[in-house]
This record gives structure tokens, C-alpha cells and sequence, in this order.
């Protein structure tokens, strides 16, 4: 569609071409990006039987959770964007929390959450799980059948396919969420789920992993730490490298070595 414009500089008639919203492509979309979650290797069910919505990565996902909830719980080693946004507003109390967010892989070592995600559950208090690594590691179960408070389960494209700038996500959640506003204004976040049309259908959940395990393993056995599951982190349990210091353990991100060396 062209659409003819005044340029306010030059004073000269011109033209300027838009293309119109594929709403279609983009519901479409939704439907591939479960199907391509759901491709893994690594188990993918119980997720929350609500509605499925396009979030710009988990980042946005949060934001808008904090809106839903004041005082958010997390373990120790959690992802620092919650406490640098939110403050005293988040607490690693549990029992003080109105909701409790996790990451799965865990932040602090990319390794299962299940442990946590099993405490927490026990508390009958909403859970949002943050499986922002999915894509980028192996061995993990993403089942969470068993769980009976899981209000949210988000999952990002953006370490899988390098898309930062342009990150897109996608959560099934049983609560409110904004994007289901979007939905009834007519206003979806089209613009970062188009620059991943195509790219699902060039790289499978697993294939990242796999493609790197063995360089991770042997930069880790350099450093002398310990490989994670999460392709991108080496785990430093001797406490060699304290400036990495993360919680409990010692994450090493070893992903700028990676691509320097190659797979």
C-alpha cells in the first residue's frame, strides 16, 4: 500500500510505502512457535491451559507481572533484573511473596529448577517459570504436570537464534496478562514475532546444545569448572573465579569463547 505524504523539510509531495498488518501470519505464528516448543527432545507438557500470548522476550513478561502482583519471591541466584527493577518489592522470604518467579534452567547455573519449583508449590502461592534458556540447553524437563500453582510458563526465543534486539517470547498463563488486552484492542506485538517467522523452521530446540557441547565442555575443562547444562555457562563449585560469584554458585558465561572458537 503507498500512501502519499507532505515532506515537512522540502516542502515536496512524496510517497511512502507500508505493508499492512498479516494478522494471519501472526496467529499462525503463535501455532508454529508451540509446535517448535513442543519439538524438543526434552519433555514439554503441563503447561497452563489458559490463553497463549506473544510477549517481546521474558524481560516484558516480567514487567508486566509486577503489575500483577506486589511482592514477587525468588530463590537466591535469581535473575538480578528483578531486584535491580523492583527493590524491596521483591524478596527471597517465600512466605512473604504474593508471587514467585523462577528461572528453568535456574539462573545462577543453568541447571533444572524442579527442586525449587516443587518448594515453592508447596506454598500454594501463583508461579511464574521463566525457561528463558530453553533452547539453549539439554537434559532438562520441562513437565511441570505435577505442580498444581503454576499460573505461568514463558519461554523466549532470543539466546537461541542471537534475536536480543528483536526478542519475542511466547506465555501460556492462566492470568491476565496485557498482551491479552492487546488482543481485544486489536493492537498484537507484530513487528518482533515477524523477524522469527522464518527462523523456527532453521534450528531445532535441541540443535544450539548440540551443537556446542563440546566446545562448552572443553573450555570448561581449561577453566577447570564444571560444564552445565545450559550450553552458554560453565559452574565454578571451587570458587576459582569469585568474581563470578552468583548465589550459590559460580555461573561463568563462556559464550563470547564459544563463538570466538566455534563449534
Amino acid at each position: 500500500m503507498t500512501v502519499p505524504y507532505m515532506d515537512k523539510i522540502t516542502g515536496r509531495a512524496r510517497t511512502i510505502s507500508r505493508t499492512p498488518y498479516d494478522i494471519a501470519a501472526f496467529e499462525r505464528f503463535k501455532i508454529d512457535l508451540d509446535g517448535w516448543i513442543h519439538s524438543s527432545v526434552q519433555p514439554v507438557a503441563g503447561l497452563p491451559q489458559g490463553q497463549r500470548l506473544i510477549v517481546t522476550g521474558m524481560s516484558d513478561a516480567f514487567n508486566q507481572t509486577y503489575i500483577l502482583y506486589d511482592k514477587i519471591g525468588v530463590f537466591h541466584g535469581e535473575y538480578g533484573y528483578h531486584k535491580l527493577y523492583l527493590g524491596d518489592r521483591v524478596t527471597t522470604n517465600l512466605d512473604e511473596a504474593d508471587a514467585i518467579i523462577i528461572s528453568h534452567p535456574f539462573s545462577a547455573d543453568g541447571m533444572s529448577s524442579h527442586d525449587k519449583i516443587a518448594q515453592a508449590d508447596k506454598l500454594g502461592k501463583p508461579i511464574f517459570v521463566d525457561c528463558a534458556f530453553f533452547g539453549i540447553c539439554a537434559n532438562i524437563s520441562f513437565d511441570f504436570t505435577a505442580y498444581k500453582n503454576i499460573h505461568t510458563v514463558g519461554f523466549s526465543l532470543s539466546k537461541t537464534f542471537g534475536t536480543g534486539p528483536n526478542r519475542v517470547g511466547m506465555i501460556y498463563t492462566i492470568d491476565r496478562y496485557a498482551p491479552a488486552v492487546y488482543a481485544e484492542w486489536n493492537y498484537p506485538l507484530i513487528a518482533g514475532a515477524m523477524q522469527h517467522y522464518d527462523l523456527l523452521a532453521t534450528k531445532t530446540p535441541d540443535e544450539t546444545f548440540a551443537t556446542y557441547r563440546n566446545r562448552q565442555v572443553q573450555i570448561c575443562d581449561e577453566l577447570g569448572v564444571v560444564p552445565s547444562d545450559t550450553v552458554i555457562f560453565g559452574i565454578d563449585m571451587e570458587g576459582r573465579y569469585p568474581e563470578f560469584k552468583r548465589g550459590y554458585t559460580g555461573r561463568l558465561c563462556i559464550s563470547d569463547v564459544i563463538i570466538e572458537q566455534g563449534p
